[in-house]
């Protein structure tokens, strides 16, 4: 058991003069500014995806944009239809919209602040390692979520292992451009991009 001041308790981001500073444990500390610009330069050259989403309006909930997309010729919503998968009551979310021609994964998150885009990092992440995965399992069980909510649309894509960049997996944040997102979730996003990239993903992100 330890004790401390609330001041040692906030944690603050804070953009100055082309400068970044975070606020930790009670010390300022400014961000290095190669490290500054390389992850604002990556940032700001991810490319969009060939078909791009409605516009949000500002109000609306992830779960009810996401519905509003889904609606739309082409696109399939997913958003909350968790997959069973990996023992126990392990969840996953396959993603949050669909749109077949174009081969495209849609995760969307409004990145009001940085563990919010972590945890859109995370769910591409997890899609991209169980999807792509020689085992064959979960590929099994999201046949079954895709049969049981979109009837119509076609399974036979998830016979075989897709290859990586047969699909684009694009990150999608709501309201925010990605050199507007809070430092913390640039690098995230910086990350996740560079990381698939290496393993032959075609990664995009939009800014709705």
């Amino acid at each position: 058991v330890d004790r401390c001041t609330a001041f040692q308790c906030f944690g603050y981001e804070l953009a100055l003069a082309g400068k970044q500073y975070i606020l930790s444990s009670g010390i300022w500390y400014e961000v290095a500014l190669d490290f500054l610009n390389k992850v604002n330069k990556t940032a700001s050259t991810i490319p969009p995806p060939k078909i791009t989403l409605p516009k949000w309006d500002g109000i609306e909930s992830e779960g009810a944009y996401n519905l509003r997309c889904g609606k739309a010729t082409g696109f399939y919503e997913f958003d909350a239809k968790n997959i069973i998968f990996g023992g126990g009551q392990s969840k996953f979310e396959f993603c949050d919209v669909l749109h077949m021609k174009s081969k495209t994964l849609f995760f969307a998150k409004i990145p009001s602040k940085s563990s919010g885009m972590s945890h859109l990092v995370e769910q591409v992440r997890r899609t991209a390692e169980l999807l792509f995965s020689a085992d064959g399992a979960y590929r099994k069980e999201l046949t079954k979520t895709v049969k049981r909510y979109h009837k119509t649309l076609d399974t036979d894509w998830l016979r075989a292992r897709p290859k990586h960049g047969d699909w684009n997996i694009c990150l999608v944040s709501l309201g925010k451009p990605a050199l507007k997102l809070p430092f913390f979730a640039r690098c995230g996003l910086v990350k996740v991009y560079s990381d698939l990239r290496e393993q032959g993903h075609d990664v995009s992100f939009l800014s709705v």
